[in-house]
């Protein structure tokens, strides 16, 4: 009962769709037709701002270490609390709350590996840190980090190899269209909208703003004429 329990609970809390929360409140922006159509933290920095991608990026990587934490002190079992790691990398891929259409799974994927294996988890960061800054694509970086903890697993914890290679899966499959589009030249940047242009709705709020004041001002300097 009480793994059930956490099951549940890893699904269910790892599906909540904190990008498309963020970017609805923040911008009122639907992330599904803004950017690159994802929810994760990269669109909702491209989209929204940094300050709000970066919001999202924390609590996505909470929603995968709360539960194999949680799992870890109920359970006593590594391999359960994996099992709920995973479940809540999947509840973000596959949120209920989005008919099913959710994010890539990259910082999820990075709170299960904090709470399960942390110097794996500090490798994998590290090497997408530098690909993301050398290429300027967060899905460049995770696809070069995810054989990375994979031999990091291997070489420094060997009995969650296994699982680490299923969360590698899990988020490789997410990045099949990342990979067409890499493939195609057709993959965005970190600022980069489908036409090529920056995206920002708190920069197109700020920039429809400025027009005002600027028309405002202009009907003021009419009116003095005619006066």
């Amino acid at each position: 009962m009480i793994a059930a329990s956490c099951a549940l609970f890893a699904f269910l809390s790892g599906a909540v769709p904190v990008g498309q929360i963020v970017a609805r409140y923040v911008a009122d922006v639907d992330l599904s037709t803004a950017g690159s159509g994802n929810i994760g933290a990269t669109n909702v920095a491209r989209v929204v701002g940094r300050k709000a991608g970066l919001f999202t990026l924390v609590v996505d990587v909470l929603k995968g270490v709360v539960p194999v934490l949680v799992a870890q002190a109920a359970l006593g079992d590594p391999h359960l609390a994996w099992g709920c790691g995973v479940l809540a990398v999947l509840g973000h891929c596959y949120t209920p709350y989005l008919r099913w259409r959710g994010g890539k799974g990259v910082a999820t994927s990075l709170g299960v590996l904090v709470a399960a294996t942390p110097a794996v988890a500090l490798g994998g960061l590290g090497v997408w840190a530098v690909v993301v800054a050398l290429t300027r694509r967060s899905s460049v970086g995770a696809l070069v980090a995810l054989p990375t903890v994979v031999g990091l697993a291997w070489l420094w914890a060997p009995g969650s190899l296994a699982w680490t290679v299923l969360l590698a899966a899990v988020v490789l499959l997410r990045h099949v269209d990342n990979i067409r589009r890499l493939l195609a030249g057709a993959e965005l940047g970190l600022s980069s909208s489908r036409d090529g242009t920056t995206t920002s709705a708190a920069g197109d709020a700020e920039t429809s703003g400025a027009e005002a004041v600027a028309a405002a001002e202009a009907q003021n300097a009419d009116s003095s004429i005619m006066i």
